[in-house]
């Protein structure tokens, strides 16, 4: 088999080479920071997308970069097209990609790169400066934006956006929910341009015309000439480019009466595409989109030698099982959840998705003539969008309908992959083996002995004993791949921007969000907690705890309880809150969602404690009962202790907090100080830290914020206190660890190693 498909085996080992060296090496590199033209920026439009709030352009030649492109993003849509020479007129904001700062969060830096974008910019006006037009890529634009109001009248505002998704790759109008549904169902295939789209509209043409007697020439080049249309209309996206080479690469071989091996097809589509732009080789969309053709290309046969199924719906559940099987570590990995029940809901759906472009596309061109004629299959095409929704909503109603497993580790990978490796490999020279045997009798003239009884029941306990073997090694793959392994306390200080987001995971393994809030950073729960939870392998948190009210502790923490009580949402047990919180507009709020979830509510105090078997988390401030007009001095105060080891965690506890404290005569001094109030020249005074005396001081806060924190001042009064500072601005997330003793702090944008 490896004999036979040399460039397969070249690409697959230049992929894992390529994923193995830094990512920096291909970035391509901004030129150093020049004075900007009195004129504006210029530069010539090579892509213009549509927007909720505006329009995207893509403008090469800019003077920022010798080789990128600059994105601009515009509040209302331009007058522009594609080929246009255009200038950026002030006032405008230039800014570079930022990489991740949290463990689980999406890689923006990545993305743009792949797409060749050095730099965005937002803007409000530009200007034109010659009028040269790129006519195919502006006709190609234009006739999207056309279909795109045709899908508008056609099928409605309910489903207008999720056909145009399904339909034109275009999701501008498509609603977060209805997102959400296709992503944890194991859907979202649906809603990308990929092979399944390019098949559907290419393969059915081609075949169409072979049957009315065209020749192979005219048919393949129909063909392809329609999937280069339609690919260029949709985006052209990596996954869209990949099933158009290998769409005529069999075009080709049947042309010129070649035989066609999709593995060795791959292989060319890999190459082709990672010459253009070798970064796409840790994207999610070509790792994906490549899985799933070497799941159906490798696994599958493997699979079916074995099992050797008979009927249609078993062979279509082996297939889809095979792709889903090949393709679990990369879910894993991109996505941290898995949907449980995804091989059977896509035998339901992938049948219809033929049915429904077939409608689509022939509403869309029907409506030229007649809206009327057009209203049939746009009837249809409504009936199985909304039968889609139905059932992903449904599916996620199912227990256990998305694992969240987290991240797994290289090594796992590399195991699980080794043992598809190993499998095929057996099958493969099982089938070559039963081929030169039937050969070798073949060509001794031998016929083939009747098989006795005895040898008959032999025959069936070993292919049986070979099928449980199978499955239970791929059981037991599946297990060690969704293996986490906790050792100790760890606790996480999360990048949120101006505001506080703490994770706390015990040795036991009780899990305790305290607050998860930002000012600066727009939707913070579902960017950057929630993706650092699934990337944790936690699918439950026992606690979240908030230490006030202030929204840059809590507006991330109301998005986590609106999407827990959505299904498959990361479950809450219950919403620690003081008693002043309970009282106010915003903890009223959080009370009121907690409870429609079902998410249990509970005051929290002074002497309230919160244990398990070996760690301990106690109330220290404020007073139940007591009341502050200044929401920072009724922050909850909460001492961690695990062993020897001890944290003070202090939300935005003040001066005026922290002489209440000491007035306790409570025991206070820690190994790590969470500093109060993100740091203010307020807070963590000098008396404070003689009595807290601690050896590391975490500071949460945003990059060049309005408030200065953290304040030259306090942060002069740790240094002379002796203790080292860790900031979000300057490593990112930093994660705590200890076994009880001692602790080490790790940055993760810039390691930090044992303190």
């Amino acid at each position: 088999m490896i004999k036979k498909r040399p460039l397969c085996v070249t690409v697959l080992a230049a992929v894992l080479l390529l994923m193995l060296l830094p990512s920096g090496l291909w970035m391509e590199k901004s030129r150093p920071e020049r004075r900007k033209p009195a004129e504006g920026l210029t530069g010539k439009i090579c892509k213009i997308e549509p927007r909720e709030d505006g329009q995207a352009v893509y403008l090469t030649h800019s003077y920022l970069s010798d080789k990128g492109i600059l994105l601009i993003y515009f509040d209302a849509e331009q007058p522009f097209s594609i080929g246009n020479t255009i200038r950026i007129e002030p006032p405008y904001r230039i800014w570079e990609p930022e990489a991740p700062t949290n463990p689980g969060q999406f890689d923006s830096l990545l993305y743009y790169r792949t797409q060749h974008v050095t730099h965005l910019c937002r803007a409000k006006n530009a200007s034109l400066i010659k009028d040269g037009c790129f006519w195919p890529g502006e006709l190609l634009r234009r006739l999207r934006e056309d279909l795109s109001i045709r899908c508008d009248r056609l099928f409605g505002e309910g489903r207008s956006g999720l056909l145009r998704a399904m339909l034109l790759g275009d999701k501008t109008d498509l609603e977060e929910d209805t997102k959400d549904i296709y992503q944890k169902s194991g859907m979202s295939h649906l809603l990308a341009i990929s092979g399944l789209h390019i098949s559907i509209v290419g393969m059915s043409l081609y075949r169409f015309l072979r049957k009315r007697g065209c020749s192979y020439g005219v048919s393949g080049s129909t063909g392809l000439l329609l999937v280069l249309l339609y690919g260029g209309m949709t985006g052209m996206s990596v996954s869209t480019s990949r099933a158009v080479t290998m769409f005529a690469l069999a075009v080709a071989a049947d042309l010129f009466g070649r035989s066609y091996d999709m593995l060795s097809a791959l292989g060319v589509s890999a190459l082709l595409l990672l010459l253009e732009q070798p970064l796409h080789v840790r994207s999610a969309s070509f790792l994906l989109s490549f899985g799933a053709v070497l799941g159906v290309g490798l696994l599958y046969p493997a699979a079916a030698s074995l099992f050797k199924v008979k009927s249609k719906l078993g062979g279509a559940f082996l297939l889809s099982l095979s792709i889903q099987l090949f393709t679990l570590p990369l879910i894993q990995w991109f996505y941290y959840e898995f949907p449980l029940y995804s091989v059977f809901l896509n035998l339901l759906v992938i049948p219809l998705m033929g049915v429904l472009m077939i409608c689509g596309i022939g509403a869309l061109f029907l409506s030229l003539l007649s809206s009327r004629l057009a209203g049939i299959p746009a009837f249809f095409c409504r009936l199985i969008a909304g039968l889609y929704e139905w059932l992903g909503s449904q599916t996620l109603r199912l227990p256990g309908a998305v694992i969240v497993c987290g991240r797994p580790e290289l090594w796992q990978m590399l195991l699980y992959y080794g043992g598809i490796c190993g499998f095929v490999l057996w099958r493969s020279r099982g089938r070559e083996s039963d081929k030169w045997q039937l050969c070798s009798r073949t060509a001794k003239g031998e016929e083939e002995k009747e098989e006795t009884e005895d040898e008959r029941h032999r025959r069936i306990r070993k292919e049986n004993l070979q099928k449980g073997g199978a499955i239970t090694a791929a059981a037991l793959l599946c297990v060690c791949l969704s293996l986490r392994f906790h050792r100790g306390l760890s606790f996480t200080m999360l990048d949120v921007g101006q505001g506080d987001g703490l994770f706390l995971r015990t040795a036991e393994g009780t899990t305790c969000l305290i607050d998860g809030g930002s000012s600066d950073v727009k939707q913070v729960g579902r960017y950057r907690i929630l993706p650092f939870l699934k990337e944790q392998g936690t699918g439950t948190l026992d606690y979240v705890l908030v230490t006030h009210t202030d929204g840059d502790h809590i507006s991330g923490i109301e998005e986590l309880i609106i999407q827990a009580a959505k299904p498959g949402g990361i479950r809450i047990g219950t919403l620690l809150l003081s008693g002043q919180s309970m009282e106010e507009e915003p903890g009223l709020r959080l009370k009121e969602l907690a409870e429609k979830a079902g998410i249990s509510v509970k005051e929290i105090g002074v002497g309230s404690v919160l244990e398990d078997k070996s760690t301990r988390l106690t109330c220290l401030h404020p007073a139940k009962g007591n009341v502050y007009k200044d929401k920072n001095a009724g922050s909850l105060v909460l001492r961690l202790t695990y062993g020897e080891f001890s944290m003070l965690l202090t939300g935005d506890l003040e001066e005026e907090g922290e002489k209440e404290i000491l007035m306790q005569k409570e025991k206070i001094n820690c190994s790590i100080l969470k500093a109060g109030h993100h740091g203010s020249r307020f807070s963590t005074s000098g008396e404070w830290l003689k009595e807290v005396r601690p050896e590391l001081t975490l500071i949460s806060c945003g990059k060049d914020n309005s408030y200065g924190h953290p304040h030259e001042e306090t942060l002069e009064r740790l240094f002379r206190s002796g203790s080292e500072v860790l900031t979000t601005t300057g490593q990112g997330a930093v994660t705590i660890r200890s076994s009880g003793r001692g602790f080490t702090a790790e940055g993760f944008t810039m390691p930090i190693g044992c303190i």
